[in-house]
């Protein structure tokens, strides 16, 4: 705890310069242009914590809540966080009211937050409950260096971009496919998907994918029997071995499937006794006309676990490559004693079943790619578990030790309205959040919205470690756009992919190739007007040699003192990208 003097509401003394900042969360994804988590000293030691982080609704707590805080004064600072994989926890600030109208701030040791961690917010007689580490690291440097910071403890544990990592490019058919779009759920209707829904119609997709230059055709609500039944619908589309080896031998493609699980999902493919059972001991069924987010299933369910596991891994077999997990959103307890759980099961069990179930995948198919929507709220622009829970290997039992959990996170629904998303400034949490984390994200945009300058494209190819993309633009000029995007970002996909990101400004992407003396920077202007700026680029800042030379092409450039110049001319709403190698 931290003695504070409060005369006339104001931090006295050294302390008075150092301020807060959330971590990776800066940018909440529903924030806009002005949002900012930071605050000062005396915000945190007198006012309450307002944030959409967690909900849809502004929600007010006493105690302010984030992964990590980076605590500076812009020259030093320390980097606060807390980390547990055993139950749910953030590193908390409040204050504590002392004598002679001082207040002591607090923060590290335990505390619930929002409930959380269930397992230690209440415990039966007998039980106990380990919390998880608080760490305070000392570092120079300002806001910028406390989000390196964290991204170096996080990779230190293992939640970093793993070596190599070359995920497939997507060309997802949603956009362009007429079923999605059909009203009241119809996308489930047996009729409709005969209609809208046939191997033609993958066909054709199939073949947009292979002229943009994608790697694999990702399938959403359309291939299985019902929706989220992950029973792949061979009477409709042939046996699925067949078709991923039509798509690599006739396109050159992958094939990746959307899988979404027991929290958005026509439950009807599962055994009734796989439902929740509420408090009473009666069993719930499903309300047709609420919808697919109705479903009453129990995620926790060992039974609902295992026979999951069973659908996927055939499907992983005949030649899957990558599954979603969407539908992760928790719903409610169950009070089954025979599903395997805890009872009454709750958010903790629900959420630990859901890294199980990716485990048992990749204990007997490693290769396949695994994305991790929010395990409790699901494919939102917001964010409740943090964001290293359940990835890596697991703590042990079932024979699972070994097996590593999700690949990669949703980066939250900015998928939809991808153009708005980046101009009212919500997307641009997809830059704090590189600056904090290697783990990649996982997007598939709507490029129909997209400009002639392939704004959309590129910031979401630079910001995201896995790409995806789909939607075929009404203008021809856009599209040729989007195809000489494609080959330029296929050309230098290693930095994008597996490369060490670092942030020169919101608008200022640099990205270090993860094996050779060489970054490309991705300049964006989000205004309605030309630009010019001047970036300076300090090899030894980026991991670079600093005695070696470098070649600079894309923008003009000279030498400096310490590196080089760069002066990039982007155009309204526009993109400018240059490429630096090392000679």
């Amino acid at each position: 705890m931290l003695p504070i003097s409060l005369p006339d509401g104001r931090i006295s003394g050294h302390w008075g310069a150092f301020k807060f900042t959330a971590i990776p969360y800066r940018r909440e994804p529903k924030g806009h242009r002005e949002q900012y988590a930071d605050f000062s000293l005396a915000q945190i030691v007198t006012e309450q914590y307002s944030s959409e982080l967690w909900t849809h609704e502004t929600t007010v707590t006493p105690a302010y809540a984030s992964e990590g805080w980076a605590w500076t004064d812009g020259k030093l600072g320390f980097l606060l966080t807390k980390y547990s994989q055993d139950g749910m926890e953030w590193s908390l600030l409040d204050r504590v009211p002392l004598e002679a109208g001082r207040a002591g701030l607090r923060w590290g040791g335990c505390g619930i937050y929002r409930g959380d961690p269930e397992h230690g917010a209440w415990l039966a007689p007998g039980e106990s409950h380990r919390f998880g580490v608080t760490r305070l690291t000392a570092y120079e440097g300002g806001i910028i260096e406390g989000f390196y910071t964290f991204r170096q403890e996080m990779s230190a544990r293992g939640h970093g971009c793993p070596g190599g990592f070359d995920p497939p490019v997507h060309w997802n058919e949603l956009y362009d496919n007429r079923l999605w779009w059909l009203p009241e759920e119809q996308q489930n209707n047996p009729e409709m998907r005969k209609k809208y829904y046939t191997l033609t119609d993958m066909q054709e997709e199939a073949a947009k994918a292979k002229a943009i230059g994608c790697e694999a055709l990702y399938m959403d609500p359309g291939w299985d029997t019902s929706f989220a039944s992950k029973i792949w619908d061979e009477a409709r589309l042939g046996p699925y071995k067949s078709f991923t080896e039509m798509l690599q031998h006739d396109y050159g493609l992958k094939s990746s499937l959307h899988t979404p699980l027991s929290g958005w999902c026509d439950p009807s493919s599962y055994a009734p006794e796989m439902h929740r059972l509420d408090r009473f001991g009666r069993r719930l069924t499903w309300p047709k006309e609420r919808g697919f987010e109705a479903s009453t299933l129990c995620g926790a369910s060992r039974r609902y676990i295992e026979e999951t596991a069973r659908r996927l891994k055939m499907l992983a077999r005949d030649g899957a490559g990558y599954f979603m997990f969407d539908g992760t959103m928790y719903h409610g307890e169950c009070w089954d004693p025979e599903h395997g759980h805890r009872v009454p099961a709750r958010r903790e069990e629900h959420v630990q079943s859901l890294f199980r179930l990716a485990r048992m995948v990749h204990a007997e198919y490693p290769h396949v790619l695994i994305e991790m929507h929010d395990p409790v709220v699901g494919g939102q622009n917001i964010r409740y578990a943090p964001t290293y829970y359940g990835h890596g290997r697991g703590s042990g039992g079932e024979g699972l030790t070994q097996a590593l959990g999700f690949d990669s996170v949703w980066a939250f629904e900015l998928m939809w309205m991808p153009m708005e998303d980046l101009l009212s400034g919500r997307a641009i949490t997809l830059y704090y959040y590189n600056l904090a984390y290697g783990l990649p994200l996982y997007i598939h945009i709507d490029l129909r919205p997209d400009n002639e300058n392939a704004l959309v494209f590129w910031w979401n190819a630079s910001t995201c470690r896995h790409l995806g993309i789909g939607g075929t633009h009404k203008n021809p000029e856009v599209r040729r756009v989007h195809r000489e995007a494609m080959a330029t970002y296929r050309k230098l996909e290693s930095f994008f992919k597996a490369g060490t990101f670092y942030g020169l400004k919101e608008t200022v992407h640099l990205h270090v190739h993860p094996t050779e003396p060489a970054a490309v920077i991705n300049c964006f202007n989000l205004e309605d007007h030309p630009i010019e700026q001047e970036v300076e680029f300090v090899p030894e800042r980026f991991g670079l040699d600093a005695k070696r030379t470098y070649g600079i092409t894309g923008v003009t450039a000279h030498a400096s003192g310490r590196g080089y110049v760069l002066r990039f001319r982007v155009p309204a709403r526009g993109h400018q990208l240059a490429e630096i190698q090392g000679l």
